[in-house]
């Protein structure tokens, strides 16, 4: 009797560990999940965007609530990866004159825009800024939105001006012109 006691106590031990495993994993599985979808929540109200996958895509990216402003300034930083590589002048013109105003408090923005002009982000980011822009024109109105279109297009003219020409100044090649009328098309600038 002992002896099938002791086993009992070992077989129950056995199932009590595998079972506390499985809830482990469960209890992670739903914080994760939680956690999800209160950043989503968060980035939406934010933003004033409704759409969860343009959400969902943005936040698979590092964007999110503290740094979803920079998400405005991305073509400044695609402006000065057009001519397939952003040399220091380009990048210390984007970031001077991006961020002009007081950077204090805005720290995940700055960090987000440095490493879109560190690293090039990927393709899809387009699609992303694209899909912004133009759910964001019903709620800020036309007439704000160009007004914030043509201040990003004169940054991005600055940058792509920066990297070309008679050493480096004054011309701006085929694909930094594609950019900025990238820029004036989603804008509804033309």
């Amino acid at each position: 009797m002992i002896a099938t006691n002791k086993s009992t106590r070992r077989i129950q031990r056995l199932i009590d560990f595998r079972c506390s495993q499985t809830e482990q994993l469960v209890r992670d599985r739903f914080q994760k999940d939680l956690q999800w979808n209160q950043e989503k929540a968060r980035l939406s109200r934010v933003s004033s965007i409704q759409d969860d996958d343009l959400i969902e895509q943005m936040l698979s990216l590092g964007i999110n609530a503290e740094n979803m402003a920079a998400v405005h300034k991305f073509p400044v930083a695609m402006s000065a990866w057009a001519s397939g590589s952003v040399t220091s002048q380009e990048a210390q013109v984007a970031f001077q004159e991006t961020y002009t105003c007081e950077i204090s408090g805005r720290s995940s923005e700055v960090k987000l825009f440095i490493s879109w002009l560190i690293t090039k982000p990927p393709e899809k980011m387009w699609q992303i800024w694209e899909n912004y822009v133009r759910m964001r024109i019903p709620v800020v109105g036309l007439r704000h939105t160009q007004t914030i279109g043509r201040s990003i297009y004169r940054l991005a003219e600055k940058v792509a001006m920066e990297s070309g020409g008679f050493w480096g100044y004054a011309t701006i090649c085929r694909e930094e012109q594609e950019v900025l009328e990238r820029i004036q098309k989603c804008y509804l600038l033309k």
